[in-house]
């Protein structure tokens, strides 16, 4: 993907994460509102409901319309509305904060590789991290001797893993470089 397709996507993450946040905020106010006008305050209808007189009815008595028990699954949809978009706003900026954070690791780890250990984690990469030090000499079409160089020197930075595996030895690619 380009650098520019992957900025576009990631403003439109988080421009998402923030109208949830909105909507939350929202939701949440409408739900207080409700609460409190209904069984706080006890109002059960606007003022002008109060002086109105239903027709069939032969005491005259002021129309009550039953507004709580019409509201009350409004107030449960707007709290529940509120804190799915709520969970949905943090976990979207959570996996936008590890996203970016696996590119910076990308960017600084290219920065201190050579460009035959470039190689060499770009071949691991299209193994899915594992491949054992013969593979990599026969695919790299580097020398041993170079192969264990770069194994020795990327695996004092922490960015692959070697294990010993039969004759040879396995070399283990760490996650964090992963492409998604």
């Amino acid at each position: 993907m380009k650098p520019k397709e992957q900025n576009n996507k990631r403003r439109l993450y988080w421009f998402i994460s923030i109208l949830c946040f909105i909507y939350a905020g929202v939701a949440l106010i409408l739900f207080v509102y409700l609460l409190y006008f209904l069984y706080v305050r006890g109002q059960y209808a606007p003022p002008s409901f109060r002086n109105f007189t239903h027709a069939g009815n032969l005491t005259g008595a002021a129309f009550r319309p039953p507004v709580r028990t019409i509201t009350t699954p409004f107030l449960g949809v707007f709290l529940f509305g509120s804190l799915i978009s709520v969970l949905a706003g943090i976990s979207l900026m959570n996996l936008l904060r590890a996203k970016e954070s696996k590119e910076l690791k990308r960017e600084m780890i290219d920065s201190m590789v050579m460009p035959d250990e470039k190689i060499v984690i770009k071949e691991l990469e299209k193994n899915n991290g594992y491949l054992t030090q013969s593979e990599l000499v026969a695919s790299t079409g580097l020398t041993k001797v170079k192969i264990h160089r770069i194994i020795k020197r990327l695996e004092s930075l922490g960015i692959v893993s070697k294990y010993p595996y039969g004759v040879t030895n396995k070399i283990k690619l760490e996650k964090i470089l992963y492409e998604d």
